[in-house]
């Protein structure tokens, strides 16, 4: 069984090097790593000629094309029996891939997600705690869950979205071929959004996948100055931190597909335009979401004062509202008890943020003055090792690993002050 790690990069060459080391020091030969250069203009490819690896396939688009062109591009060219994406300046767990492969063998299912820590490139002036990486006790060595398929897509159509979680994933997460092949449109094109990762997504939750999910981490999700994901409308439109996310929409208006309700200008009306594309495009009928909730939950979303990405808003759902006939839940989107209950929803996920904090640790990243996506991944490895085989057989329990975990996290940290 092959299993293709996929790097859709553009002009990244400097993180998608320690990027692909990470792929790289997996001892697999069942496993390949394809790069898919987005017609870059910097290095790219020299990075990628100068690594000798037969696992390693650089392909180029050979001209500028959207995030979701490429990911398509990318995939024709895998030839993997899952496949998994990550970003340019993410990076995989080698030395935990070989439970994913396990999970995969012996459950073969639809899709695979995990929890996903993040990893800070240490870049000055672009946040506190950058360089580090976190270890959350309910984020590691957990349970294979199977996702409950009929709840999951009832929290989709309700927008309980805090719920349903980036699960079933694609991007930090894995999918099998067959499944990607079930949605497929009549003209062979798979990721058929210009949000693929969450095309994929809820491809999953309406099509009922056979979904597992485990609380522990093959990925570590990077982000830095040049991360699309966090450029991603969280600047007003004369920031020059929201660049990454300008191009992307100015490469989406190239594409020939358009989403259903336009090109987003913000991350919920993003997602709410994928659902609505899907339901267009499906061959079966999938059930009406809850307009009123969606709708507010798209409204609300522009930050406090971007006054003119506010009336964007308000202009394309009240276009879609009449395309669909849907004017009377757009005008009870301002509803309070749909506000309230959004407030309690976050007020929740405080308290359980404040639970959690008792059973976390960060530590420093650094390995030999060096602080990377790879010095990450490594760190991170020492730090879980391979506990995670006596949960998959059922030798150790949770509370045992995390205990031998923090051990070596205070050994990791020793060798770094000495070192």
């Amino acid at each position: 069984m092959i299993i293709s790690l996929i790097i859709p990069t553009r002009e990244r060459a400097d993180y998608l090097k320690e990027s692909v080391q990470t792929g790289l020091q997996i001892e697999d030969d069942q496993f390949e790593l394809i790069v898919s250069d987005n017609a870059s203009n910097d290095h790219t490819q020299q990075v990628t000629d100068a690594i000798h690896d037969p696992r390693l396939k650089y392909i180029n688009t050979g001209e500028r094309v959207s995030m979701r062109q490429n990911f398509e591009f990318a995939l024709q060219h895998s030839n993997g029996d899952y496949v998994v994406y990550i970003g340019d300046d993410d990076c995989i767990l080698p030395g935990q891939f070989r439970f994913l492969r396990q999970i995969l063998e012996q459950h073969r299912p639809d899709a695979l997600s995990w929890d996903r820590p993040t990893y800070g490139w240490p870049i000055d002036g672009h946040g506190k705690r950058t360089g580090s990486v976190k270890f959350q006790r309910n984020g590691l060595f957990g349970d294979l869950e199977t996702i409950d398929s009929k709840n999951a897509k009832q929290q989709l159509l309700e927008c309980n979205l805090g719920t349903l979680g980036p699960k079933p994933a694609i991007y930090h997460g894995c999918i099998s071929r067959q499944f990607l092949r079930s949605i497929e449109t009549q003209d062979g094109i798979c990721f058929a959004s210009s949000n693929p990762d969450v095309y994929v997504t809820y491809q999953a939750v309406l099509r009922s996948a056979h979904a597992l999910h485990v609380a522990h981490p093959f990925t570590l999700n990077g982000y830095s100055p040049v991360s699309t994901g966090g450029a991603h409308h969280a600047y007003k439109a004369n920031d020059p931190r929201c660049k990454p996310a300008q191009m992307f929409q100015q490469e989406n208006k190239q594409d020939f597909l358009c989403d259903a309700i336009g090109y987003a200008v913000t991350v919920p009306h993003a997602f709410f335009s994928t659902l609505e594309t899907i339901r267009q495009i499906s061959p079966q009928e999938i059930d009406r979401p809850d307009y009123r909730a969606w709708y507010h939950y798209v409204l609300n979303s522009a930050r406090a004062g971007d006054h003119e990405t506010k009336q964007k808003l308000a202009e394309q759902m009240a276009a879609y509202a009449e395309r669909t006939g849907t004017q009377a839940e757009l005008a009870e989107a301002g509803d309070t008890s749909v506000a309230v209950a959004g407030k309690i929803k976050k007020y929740s996920q405080r308290i359980e943020k404040l639970r959690t904090m008792m059973h976390r640790k960060r530590i420093s990243a650094e390995i030999d003055g060096k602080n990377n996506a790879l010095t990450a991944a490594l760190t991170y490895d020492r730090v879980l090792g391979d506990d995670y085989a006596g949960i998959l057989d059922g030798s150790r329990s949770q509370g045992l690993c995390w205990k031998a975990a923090m051990q070596r996290s205070r050994e990791t940290q020793s060798i770094a002050r000495a070192a």
